[in-house]
């Protein structure tokens, strides 16, 4: 039951911080000024904490587990420490973004889309096939 209900809050947390970076990365691409002030403030309350959240409660599902001696956890957590350097690159670039009032901004971003997606697709299949 309980780690029925760490899983549960797991994924409600990783989709909050999945759903805070995909905004972050259009609005990289899709570049308007008052649209990034929002997002800063929205990541700051609510994506980073809910990566803090989601982080803690999968080392909590590792030790409930048993999966620490396991070669597919190492694999994730790189995996997951990759992803959340990916955040941490995107929050600096809306920061500088706004910090350098870009309502002239170029687009950018879509190189995190794509990394993004795929650090996400390699982090599902190693949680779900556990090879």
């Amino acid at each position: 039951m309980l780690y029925d209900l760490t899983k549960a809050a797991h994924l409600i947390a990783l989709f909050i911080w999945v759903g805070g970076m995909a905004a972050v990365a259009l609005a990289l691409r899709y570049p308007a000024l008052i649209h990034m002030k929002s997002l800063k403030a929205y990541d700051r309350a609510v994506s980073s904490p809910a990566m803090i959240i989601a982080l803690l409660l999968g080392i909590s599902l590792g030790v409930q587990g048993g999966w620490f001696t396991s070669a597919w956890l190492g694999m994730k957590i790189v995996l997951v420490l990759g992803f959340s350097g990916l955040h941490g690159a995107l929050v600096g670039k809306l920061r500088r973004a706004v910090q350098d009032n870009a309502s002239d901004a170029k687009p950018n971003g879509k190189a995190f889309l794509f990394v993004g997606l795929a650090l996400l697709t390699l982090i599902v299949l190693l949680v779900t096939i556990k090879p």
